[in-house]
């Protein structure tokens, strides 16, 4: 089983479309289920915004389906000049760039290389590196430059890197996959709403054909 989680609805809405899903609620969570051609099952939810609600969402959906890779899944703002709207970027590792502890343990984390390798090979399109999260929008040209200056990430989010920690502490590889929908060439608002129906609907093609190729490589490891 593959897991998928967005933050909102309307990032989940271009997936669902064209398939039939059985609905199952969970926790209060409402999830989205169906089986592939090949017999293999997708599990999908929305969490709500932020790093607390995506966390108590992973562990839910891990508790409850005991998926064997998550993906976690949506829009992006992009900190990267190299970046513009419509790029389909790929966590290499996730930074949670809020995180502000005297404690030892980091608040960045690598993605499962492997899995990154394989998509990288067979999507060219996809762009690789680092994703920088926190309970707050890069809502401005300074923190923008600030973000990727000091963590060199590509992009930034809300929810991917607690979707990562989680999936981590379970041992299950976790994937951020993100199109951009905003670049700091506007005011944030406007820039997204021009954007993010078009950008999710292109992002939601590209992750059928992306769960196509997981769940063959799934297969092939079981045998």
């Amino acid at each position: 089983m593959i897991g998928i989680i967005t933050a909102f609805r309307h990032e989940l809405a271009p997936l669902l479309e064209g398939d039939v899903w059985q609905t199952e609620k969970v926790g209060g969570r409402l999830f989205y289920h169906r089986k592939l051609s090949s017999g293999s099952e997708i599990v999908a939810t929305s969490s709500g915004l932020g790093k607390v609600m995506a966390s108590a969402t992973t562990q839910l959906m891990i508790s409850s389906f005991t998926p064997r890779l998550l993906i976690n899944f949506g829009s992006c703002g992009g900190v990267s000049p190299r970046l513009k709207v419509g790029d389909a970027v790929l966590a290499s590792s996730v930074i949670e760039y809020d995180f502000n502890s005297l404690h030892k343990e980091s608040p960045d984390l690598n993605c499962d290389l492997s899995w990154i390798g394989l998509l990288a090979e067979k999507f060219p399109q996809l762009k690789v590196g680092p994703l920088a999260s926190a309970d707050q929008n890069a809502d401005t040209p300074e923190k923008r430059a600030w973000i990727h200056d000091q963590f060199k990430a590509l992009v930034a989010d809300w929810e991917g890197a607690a979707v990562v920690r989680v999936a981590h502490r379970n041992r299950l590889p976790a994937l951020v996959l993100r199109g951009v929908t905003d670049v700091g060439d506007d005011e944030l608002s406007s820039e997204y709403a021009a954007h993010a129906a078009q950008v999710l609907a292109e992002m939601s093609a590209l992750l059928k054909n992306i769960i196509g190729t997981i769940d063959g490589q799934l297969r092939k490891n079981s045998k």
